[in-house]
């Protein structure tokens, strides 16, 4: 699987850019057949403002964003919503190939 973190601008320390990649990986289980992976990081003053987004096959893609005053809150609030998302999908009834009439 491909990630991409995106932090323009912004001093992360390494240890923020670890736990996130080992966030993403851990919640990529989660996500089966998941192709890529992008995190992005913004902060706007004291809000700092974390989305990520998952591209799985046929171009599915799930988005999935949080703000907190630290990164850390942010990140997690971000992949407990990804997480939600992902088990609503799976529990989606699958559509029929063919037509009932």
């Amino acid at each position: 699987m491909e990630m991409v973190f995106s932090h323009r601008g912004i001093a992360l320390t390494q240890s923020m850019l670890k736990k996130a990649e080992r966030a993403v990986l851990k919640a990529a289980e989660r996500i089966p057949r998941a192709t890529a992976a992008t995190v992005r990081f913004d902060e706007d003053g004291p809000e700092r403002r974390v989305e990520i987004v998952f591209t799985a096959p046929r171009g599915t893609r799930l988005v999935a964003a949080a703000a907190a005053r630290y990164w850390g809150p942010a990140l997690n609030a971000a992949l407990g919503k990804l997480v939600r998302q992902a088990s609503k999908e799976r529990h989606t009834p699958q559509r029929r190939a063919g037509t009932r009439d």
